[in-house]
């Protein structure tokens, strides 16, 4: 078959595609981390590349995503481009989904340090014709375990003998759960690590901690590898039904990931691999299927049903998983289909099982979770927000990268953006989204209904700098946050009534269901003590905003707490503690599932929740 040469710029990278290869699939067999909010189905408009020379005829998707000016500039989108002639392809950095702002430290709470990992060092007696008790009796019987309480994988056994010549009987049991996971040369019983992953759609964090001291020793972040096929779980799910050797292709990505964040973390920390004995997971539902390799079809569909939902014990061996091969893969237990291990984390960190205020824990994110407490008792729900408040169903939205808006305020002079990174901006990131919602809101831009007002509307009731920056998009108004006025951005950044859409939409689920929340416990709002803000969206946004806009209730300030992520708080105090994953398991059992679309006025809240106040 015939092929083509690509080179992307500004990278330089070459490549020799075979004819009729997808654009976008070139660029993962690259690596290339991409914006692709849809899975490559065409319908986001997120993956516009620009062809040179001589680029291929617009399809669809690029006449209804494109304007006439991208597309005689070259600009296709490259989830529905061929390579059918050699290819120069530049590749915008408001498209990239590499660096950027990932959240890795959360809340501290005290808890008992008791690790399901131990180590004993002792010296055996040596074999006698007097004592010929066999290798693995002698270890039993120095560690006073019973025959009937003690697991020893095979391919141990097998090598018990030469270890115990080696090290002149002197050896340290690693031991995990009743089950011997390891024999080592020597005294290392002070050499005891694991890790703590949260596995985000997004991103994946882990942190190696001493399990003898409990003291945090280094932490290694990467994107999940997985958005190559897709922003949000449906859309990896859709793959995994859709193509033949899917759900391996995602195990693997998000496997290797870890794999990498592993080796990272440990070079750090001045340890090796071998020494960690176990590594606890929590994620979204989607997430912890994935990684352990389930089949996540299930959730796709009306009931949401997952495979399991109680916790998952695996070699590491044979979840591929780069630790000491024997070593443990702890997947903390899920709640519901869209209610994950991640929010067990949550809850787990906060304290839920402990008499307290009534407290509200709200995770935003493509799928929000929420878990509300009173005297004792825990309901939570998810909402499908979408990913319009991460960006990724904006005109110009993108992830926390550098680039990236992440505050917006109105002044005097006009509109002041704070950048991450301090580059030229390229787009909006979700805190910027809600602040600059925030001051629209306030400037009489926009009013309640959600309706960017004209030109003609505006003129004399606000500024002129402001004025300025409201433009016309597709006959409709929008509102020009950067690029203006010979701003040195790589391109415009606009705000579209379209895009206002989105964020209704997504604000105003999350807000239906705290409401429906309250009411299921007969609560209102007045009652809310504290609401506790987890993850990297909630430690950025700034609270005034999050309220102005309503997608946080009308409680004083102070009630609101950033709690960072406190799903890998909860990670690591079950890594750290054998009660805590009792506790887990309380949660699971106890906390109610509110699933919000069987509510039978569930619609009317959620047109109502739209609004903004």
């Amino acid at each position: 078959m015939e092929t083509f040469e690509v080179q992307f710029q500004p990278d330089g990278l070459r490549i020799k595609a075979l004819s009729g290869k997808l654009l976008s699939d070139v660029m993962k067999a690259l690596g290339m981390k991409v914006q692709m909010p849809c899975g490559g189905e065409g319908t986001c408009g997120k993956c516009a590349v620009e062809i040179h020379p001589d680029p291929p005829g617009p399809g669809p998707s690029d006449l209804l995503y494109l304007t006439v000016e991208e597309i005689k500039q070259g600009m296709r989108l490259a989830c529905q481009t061929h390579v059918d002639r050699p290819m120069s392809v530049l590749i915008s950095p408001g498209m990239r989904v590499i660096g950027g702002k990932i959240l890795v430290d959360g809340l501290e709470r005290a808890f008992d340090l008791d690790p399901p990992v131990t180590k004993t060092y002792t010296e055996l007696p040596l074999p006698t014709l007097e004592d010929q008790a066999a290798d693995l009796c002698r270890v039993k019987r120095a560690l006073n375990l019973h025959d009937d309480r003690c697991e020893f994988d095979i391919d141990l056994l097998r090598d018990l003998h030469s270890i115990l010549l080696k090290a002149d009987f002197k050896v340290t049991a690693v031991m995990a759960e009743g089950r011997i996971i390891g024999i080592e040369r020597g005294d290392t019983a002070s050499r005891k690590y694991g890790m703590a992953f949260d596995i985000g759609t997004t991103t994946v964090v882990g942190t190696v901690i001493d399990l003898t001291t409990g003291r945090e020793l280094s932490h290694a972040s990467r994107l999940n590898a997985q958005v190559v096929y897709g922003e949000d779980t449906i859309s990896r799910i859709k793959f995994v039904m859709e193509n033949h050797g899917g759900r391996n292709d995602m195990t693997e990505k998000i496997r290797g990931v870890v794999n990498e964040i592993i080796a990272e973390a440990a070079e750090q920390a001045g340890i090796e691999t071998k020494e960690i004995y176990e590594a606890v997971f929590v994620g979204n539902t989607t997430m912890s299927h994935l990684f352990i390799g389930l089949d996540p079809s299930g959730l796709s569909q009306i009931p949401f049903v997952p495979v399991t939902d109680t916790a998952v014990n695996l070699r590491a061996q044979d979840a591929g998983i780069a630790i000491s091969p024997r070593g443990n893969i702890h997947v903390l237990p899920n709640i519901a289909g869209f209610v994950g291990s991640d929010t067990v984390g949550v809850m787990l960190a906060c304290d839920y099982l402990e008499p307290g205020p009534v407290q509200l824990a709200v995770d935003v994110g493509t799928n929000g979770e929420l878990a509300l407490r009173r005297d004792g008792v825990m309901m939570v729900c998810s909402t499908a927000a979408g990913p319009a408040l991460e960006g990724a169903a904006l005109s110009c939205g993108m992830r926390a990268a550098n680039g990236a808006i992440e505050h917006v305020r109105f002044t005097e002079k006009g509109v002041e953006c704070e950048v991450i990174g301090g580059a030229a901006p390229v787009g909006l990131c979700g805190s910027g989204i809600i602040d600059l919602m925030a001051e629209l809101l306030d400037a009489g831009i926009v009013d309640h209904l959600g309706r960017l007002l004209s030109r003609e509307e505006l003129e004399g009731k606000i500024s002129p700098p402001l004025l300025d920056r409201i433009v016309t998009v597709d006959d409709q108004p929008a509102f020009l946050v950067s690029g203006a006025c010979g701003s040195d951005a790589v391109r415009e950044v606009l705000l579209t009534q379209k895009d206002i859409r989105q964020i209704q939409l997504a604000k105003g689920a999350i807000s239906a269901g705290i409401t429906l929340l309250l009411r299921e416990m007969s609560l209102t709002v007045e009652d809310i003590e504290v609401i506790l803000l987890a993850g990297a969206f909630g430690n950025n946004i700034r609270k005034r905003s999050a309220q102005r806009i309503g997608l946080l209730p009308p409680v004083p300030e102070d009630r609101i707490r950033f709690v960072g992520n406190a799903a890998s708080t909860g990670a690591k105090m079950a890594l750290l503690s054998r009660s805590t994953r009792k506790d887990a398991d309380r949660i699971r059992k106890k906390a109610k599932h509110i699933e919000l679309a069987a509510l039978p006025d569930f619609m009317a809240v959620f047109m109502d929740t739209m609004l903004f106040p």
